[in-house]
């Protein structure tokens, strides 16, 4: 049944990888989907490398694709604050990725440091500050924390901006808190309500891998372990989607959703993938 489809997108934690570990079918479907001239794209909300280092990590496990075939929450985030505002100044809550995709947009970080507990808190040019934007942040302190705190309820002005809410993050031995995690304690303890999520579900991620497949969202697939993100995303956008249960996603969980909610298609991996083909 995927036959009839011609653009391919994929979520990458959870459906072709954990880690550095490929899913069950992930290179085998991938390399079907090549040999058949379909056009192949992941969508991650992933913001903690740049695009070059999931190009190398895809590459490692044997999977081989354009730049801009790889859209990553980060990437768009930054893309979307230089659009905004070209000359913006931004506090990162995230790792070196999305600080790295930010730079790489001409846009100026504040904490270009791996800020530590040790530091006077308010050692930073607070009032040059125009956007404070989220991530995943493993490495997410008390300093941090602080600072962004200060930031957004002493500088109203300043946007509140994540790269995406995803309050998990699927490993090897299990879930981890992901950026959602940090948004949520940044409201609390700010009063404040992030303004915008880049990442999915918005419909700015498919709608850009479409457009470079110069392809039709009816004509597109989009295959993700997340309910609230990819499945919701594409269906508001209008794409065909399909669950793919190797990721955070369980058969217990669909049973609390409602019809209109829930996914095009359900497969247990993308090994089923390859039989549900033709």
């Amino acid at each position: 049944m995927f036959e009839i489809f011609d653009t391919f997108l994929f979520d990458g934690d959870g459906v072709l990888y954990k880690e550095n570990s490929p899913l069950p079918g992930a290179i085998a479907f991938l390399k079907l989907l090549e040999d058949r001239k379909k056009q192949i794209f992941i969508l991650t909300n992933n913001s903690t490398k740049t695009r070059e280092e999931f190009q190398e990590k895809l590459k490692n496990l044997g999977i081989s694709l354009p730049l801009n075939h790889i859209l990553t929450s980060a990437h768009l985030t930054a893309e979307y604050v230089k659009e905004q505002n070209p000359n913006s100044s931004v506090y990162v809550i995230g790792e070196q990725g999305l600080k790295q995709e930010l730079l790489s947009v001409g846009l100026n970080v504040l904490n270009t440091w791996e800020e530590n507990n040790d530091e006077d808190i308010f050692d930073v040019n607070f009032d040059e500050i125009d956007y404070v934007v989220t991530g995943m942040d493993r490495s997410f302190n008390y300093t941090k924390i602080a600072r962004a705190t200060h930031i957004l309820v002493n500088y109203k002005d300043v946007q509140f901006i994540a790269t995406n809410g995803d309050f998990t993050f699927p490993t090897v031995k299990g879930l981890i808190p992901g950026g959602g995690a940090m948004i949520a304690i940044l409201e609390a303890l700010s009063g404040r309500k992030v303004e915008e999520i880049v990442g999915k579900p918005a419909s700015l991620m498919y709608e850009k891998a479409v457009e470079i497949a110069k392809s039709k969202k009816e004509a597109s697939i989009m295959f993700g372990d997340r309910i609230e993100t990819d499945i919701y995303g594409a269906n508001e956008a209008g794409i065909t989607s399909c669950l793919v249960l190797s990721g955070v996603t369980t058969m217990d969980d669909l049973g609390k959703l409602d019809d209109e909610e829930g996914p095009d298609i359900i497969i247990n991996n993308l090994e089923d993938a390859i039989e549900d083909f033709n």
